[in-house]
């Protein structure tokens, strides 16, 4: 009995060690923006992929920033949409974590980056939008 509470300790121990060490290779990869991705492959992508991502990544924030009563600062059902979109862990072609593998991004930057939207002040906003929107031009490489 106790070589098993010791087995099961020293597994949890591993998994525990294991996570810790991917918070910190995501901060390794927070100054990067870079993705381990979800599809693997040797082949480049076709660019016209790359542009879908672009684009669905484009239009939910501005669903998601655009799409507020600006009495109540309550977001309308493309708001909503558009937060639960930023907000989900699905997979599938469309979702955030399929744009961000597409366009080599980590989705929880997008939400920080949503955090530190809401708590800046108007000017900076704007900026903000401006500088992501740029971010996402197609590289001329």
């Amino acid at each position: 009995m106790a070589d098993q509470q010791h087995s099961l300790i020293s597994g949890l121990n591993q998994v525990r060690n294991e996570r810790r060490a991917n918070v910190d290779q995501d901060r390794i990869n927070f100054k990067m923006w870079k993705s381990t991705g979800l599809y693997s492959t040797k082949e480049p992508l076709d660019p016209s992929v790359r542009k879908l991502a672009r684009a669905i990544l484009r239009q939910a924030v501005r669903d998601m920033l655009m799409h507020q009563d600006s009495a109540s600062g309550e977001s309308d059902d493309w708001g909503k949409d558009a937060a639960q979109w930023f907000f989900s862990d699905e997979t599938d072609p469309g979702s955030l974590t399929w744009v961000c593998d597409i366009l080599q991004l980590q989705p929880w930057m997008l939400r920080q980056w949503l955090s530190v939207y809401y708590q800046s002040h108007q000017q900076r906003r704007e900026l903000m939008v401006m500088e992501l929107f740029r971010s996402l031009r197609p590289s001329m490489n």
